[in-house]
C-alpha cells in the first residue's frame, strides 16, 4: 500500500505539478496525499511504540454551475480518506486492541467507518444578488484563536483524524445543515447576517478504538469494558430526527475605528457532542456494564445548551501587529456533579491572541530581513456559582479538571524561516495555572509550492496518562493545485 503511494510521489516530484480542470474548466479539483509516522517516546503497559503509519488522502473539488452578473451556482465537495497500517508496524498496537476493544475494530483504526466519515463536505452554493444559500453537509467556523476552540463549537470533533498536528477542519465531523446569508449593500458598519440550522443531523465526539496508540490511556483495561463504553456513548446518542434541531445566528460587521476592527456577535443553540452519565439510572446501569452485564436502558445523555459570543480582529501595522479575541458565554450547560449527578451551570471563556512580527537584530538581518512571526495566547475560564461539597467531596466536573472555579493558560509561539522559507522551523508552548505543561518543536522542508518535509516532537508534562501522548512525529505531502 505504502509502495504504491510512494513511488507516484516521487517519480512526479517537480515545481510545476498544479491543479486540474475537467468539464471544460468547469471543475475546478485539488488535493493532497501526505504520509505519517507517529513514534511515541513513552512506552505505556500496552508497549506501543508506533501509534500510527497512516497514508492521508484528501480532496477537493468545485463545480461551477452558473455564473452571471446576478446569479453564482456551485457545487463543493471535500473528502478526507485514509488508510493506516499501523497495525501492520507494531503488533504491540494489534495485540492491545484486540484485547481492549476486539478485532473488529482492526477495521475501525485502520480507515473510516463509512461515507459519512470520510465525506466531509458536500453542499450546493447559491448566490443571488445580496442572498446566498449553502445547503447540504458543511464545516463552521466560528471563532478567531486557533489553538483552542472557544466560539468555534457548531461541529464536533473525530479525534482519530487528530495525526500530525492537523487543523481543526481536519478532524471536524461536518453535519448536515442550512445557512443563509444576507449582505446588504452600503450597510452601517458593513453589517452581514447568518442564519444556520442543522434540522435533524446529530454526531457525537468519535474517538480511536480503545488499545490503539491514538488513545490517549494508559493502562489496559480488561474485557473490553473501556471499548464497551465507547459503543454504549455512540448508541445512547440520539438519532436523526427534529429533536435535535439546532439553530444559530450570527451578525457581522466592520467598525472604522484606528485601523479598523472586525467583529462578530452570534448566539447558537446545540447539543453537548461529548456525553453525561444521566444521573443515578445511568450511573448503576455503567456499573452493571463493567461488570459484563447488558443492561437495557440508557446511560449517557446529550442535553441541549446555549452559546452567546462575540469575536474581534484588528491589526496595529505601526508595530507590526494583529490582536483577535474571543468572548462565549455558555448558559444552561449541564455538567456532571460528583460520580452520577448532573448540575445545570453558566461557563464564560475569553481568549486573546497577539501576534507581532519582529526583526531580530543579526539574525533577520543575515536572514534576508525575514522577520519571526511571534504569538502570544491567554484563556480564560470561569464556572459561574461553582459548588463544592467539602462533606462529601463532590464537585463540578468541568474543562479545568479541578475543583476551582476559574482556569487560565497561556501559549506562546514562534516561527520563522530561512532561505526563502525553504526551511521554517517552529515552537509552541502551553502553561496553564494547574502547572501543566506542553512542548511543540517542529521543523518543516519545503522544496517549491507542493512538496513539504516536517518533523514534530511533541512533550506533555502533566501527571496521568497524557505523558503517553509524547512523540515524534514525521510527515511527508505533496499539494495538487
Amino acid at each position: 500500500m505504502i509502495l504504491l503511494v510512494a513511488l507516484p510521489l516521487l517519480i512526479f516530484q517537480k515545481k510545476d505539478a498544479c491543479a486540474f480542470k475537467l468539464l471544460k474548466g468547469k471543475l475546478d479539483c485539488k488535493g493532497n496525499v501526505q504520509q505519517t509516522l507517529n513514534l511515541r517516546t513513552h512506552e505505556d503497559v500496552r508497549d506501543v511504540r508506533f501509534s500510527s503509519f497512516r497514508t492521508t488522502f484528501r480532496f477537493e473539488g468545485l463545480y461551477e454551475v452558473v455564473k452571471t452578473s446576478d446569479l453564482d451556482m456551485r457545487f463543493y465537495l471535500l473528502a478526507n480518506y485514509y488508510y493506516d497500517e499501523g497495525l501492520d508496524l507494531d503488533s504491540s498496537q494489534r495485540h492491545a486492541i484486540r484485547r481492549e476493544a476486539g478485532k473488529d475494530k482492526y477495521r475501525y483504526f485502520r480507515r473510516p467507518r463509512n461515507s459519512e466519515e470520510w465525506l466531509t463536505e458536500f453542499y450546493l452554493d447559491l448566490k443571488y444578488r445580496d442572498l446566498q444559500a449553502r445547503i447540504g453537509k458543511q464545516l463552521v467556523s466560528w471563532g478567531e484563536t486557533a489553538e483552542s476552540r472557544v466560539a468555534d463549537v457548531i461541529n464536533p470533533l473525530d479525534t482519530k483524524y487528530m495525526v500530525a498536528f492537523p487543523d481543526w477542519e481536519d478532524f471536524k465531523i461536518g453535519l448536515w445543515m442550512v445557512r443563509l446569508y444576507y449582505t446588504p449593500k452600503n450597510f452601517w458598519q458593513d453589517l452581514a447576517f447568518e442564519l444556520l440550522v442543522i434540522p435533524f443531523d446529530f454526531e457525537e465526539q468519535r474517538v480511536p478504538p480503545a488499545g490503539s496508540g491514538l488513545f490517549f490511556g494508559g493502562p489496559v483495561m480488561p474485557n473490553c469494558s473501556l471499548q464497551k463504553i465507547f459503543d454504549k456513548q455512540r448508541r445512547d446518542a440520539p438519532n436523526d430526527g427534529k429533536k435535535n434541531l439546532e439553530i444559530g445566528l450570527r451578525i457581522r460587521g466592520y467598525w472604522s475605528i484606528g485601523e479598523g476592527v472586525d467583529w462578530t456577535v452570534s448566539h447558537f443553540y446545540t447539543r453537548l457532542d461529548s456525553p453525561l452519565i444521566a444521573e443515578r439510572g445511568g450511573f448503576a446501569r455503567l456499573i452493571a456494564l463493567q461488570l459484563g452485564f447488558a443492561p437495557h436502558g440508557k446511560i449517557y445523555t446529550y442535553p441541549h445548551y446555549n452559546s452567546t459570543a462575540f469575536t474581534f480582529s484588528t491589526t496595529w501595522e505601526k508595530i507590526g501587529s494583529s490582536i483577535r479575541g474571543e468572548c462565549v458565554y455558555n448558559t444552561n450547560r449541564d455538567y456532571q456533579f460528583g460520580n452520577f449527578g448532573i448540575k445545570e451551570k453558566d461557563l464564560i471563556t475569553t481568549a486573546l491572541t497577539f501576534n507581532r512580527s519582529t526583526m531580530v537584530p543579526y539574525l533577520s538581518d543575515w536572514n534576508r530581513s525575514t522577520a519571526v512571526e511571534v504569538s502570544l495566547t491567554w484563556f480564560q475560564y470561569w464556572l459561574l456559582n461553582h459548588e463544592y461539597d467539602k462533606s462529601t467531596g463532590k464537585s463540578i466536573l468541568w474543562e479545568s479538571g479541578t475543583r476551582d472555579s476559574t482556569w487560565t493558560k497561556f501559549s506562546f509561539s514562534l516561527s520563522t524561516g530561512f532561505f526563502f522559507y525553504t526551511l521554517i522551523p517552529g515552537f509552541n508552548f502551553v502553561y496553564d495555572l494547574n502547572g501543566n505543561t506542553t512542548i511543540v518543536g517542529a521543523l518543516a522542508y519545503q522544496p517549491g509550492d507542493h512538496w513539504q518535509w516536517m518533523v514534530n516532537y511533541q512533550q506533555i508534562n502533566e501527571q496521568g496518562p497524557a505523558r503517553y501522548q509524547n512523540q515524534v512525529i514525521f510527515s511527508v505531502r505533496y499539494e495538487f493545485w
